[in-house]
């Protein structure tokens, strides 16, 4: 099971659950380096689409702009 979490620690779970307290603006840290982001899972969402994280550790989609982040790269410098 693919865990996410935001930037003030919360996790839902999943990528692409339900996101209600997550801004757009926020990082969204994850254990997997594929994601499902679907904007928010409810009538304002987007289609649910499958990211693959890139050699940096990230993604931004393409139709929300949430930033998808491998757990654990902030503290790899």
């Amino acid at each position: 099971m693919m865990t996410a979490s935001s930037t003030d620690g919360s996790t839902d779970g999943s990528a692409a659950g339900n996101n209600a307290g997550v801004s757009q603006t926020d990082t969204i840290h994850v254990t997997s380096d594929r994601v499902a982001c679907d904007g928010n899972g409810d009538a304002l969402g987007h289609p649910r689409v499958w990211l693959t994280l890139g050699t940096d550790g990230e993604i931004v989609c393409p139709y929300c702009s949430r930033r998808y982040e491998r757990a654990g790269d902030e503290d790899d410098v």
